[in-house]
């Protein structure tokens, strides 16, 4: 079956172009170099906005809770599921917004499809561009693929959802040692 058949959404955040100046604010630009392989997101070297443009970027990206990130330029494969509500950070338009249609499939289940090798594998063999190879959101809602039947994804996200958010609070944690630490060493 399609991904476009009613089994996921997808938006994007917003480039500054005309819309807004990066380097004012503080909220957090996020790109696709700030999405990682191992499903986090690195907040390091991130360019910043006001809450104006926040407002502006959110209007199109419309991110929250249940929505997986998904970097569209290559390498393919990072993702990150949102367990927490975003408030001081927002996406750019090289950065998917994939929404989940829950009747059909859980968020859980498709960030572990969209991490899967065999995903990687086929949508970058889809990719293109000249000079950043990339997946374009068409390509991506035309990628065919089977789905089990609900109840076994049902099944399936309530497990892997106690690790994610395991994931998610040994990754918070990690940010604030590595913060104490840069703090403390000088």
């Amino acid at each position: 079956q399609s991904l476009s058949h009613g089994i996921l959404s997808i938006n994007t955040g917003l480039n500054p172009r005309d819309n807004f100046v990066l380097g004012d604010g503080d909220i957090q630009y996020l790109t696709v170099k700030n999405l990682t392989t191992s499903g986090t997101i690195d907040f390091s070297g991130c360019d910043t906005i006001t809450e104006s443009a926040r407002n502006i970027i959110h209007a199109r990206s419309d991110i929250s809770i249940g929505d997986i990130l998904f970097a569209s330029i290559a390498p393919l494969g990072r993702c990150y599921l949102i367990q927490n509500e975003p408030q001081k950070w927002d996406i750019n338009e090289s950065v998917f917004s994939i929404r989940a249609n829950v009747d059909m499939v859980t968020p859980e289940f498709l960030y572990m499809y969209f991490m899967s090798d065999a995903f990687i594998k086929g949508a970058t063999s889809s990719s293109t561009g000249s000079i950043f190879k990339g997946i374009r959101i068409n390509t991506l809602l035309d990628t065919i693929t089977i789905f089990p039947p609900k109840n076994i994804i049902d099944i399936f996200s309530k497990q892997v959802k106690k690790m994610l958010m395991l994931k998610e609070q040994k990754a918070i944690e990690n940010q604030e040692l590595t913060k104490l630490r840069d703090w403390l060493l000088p």
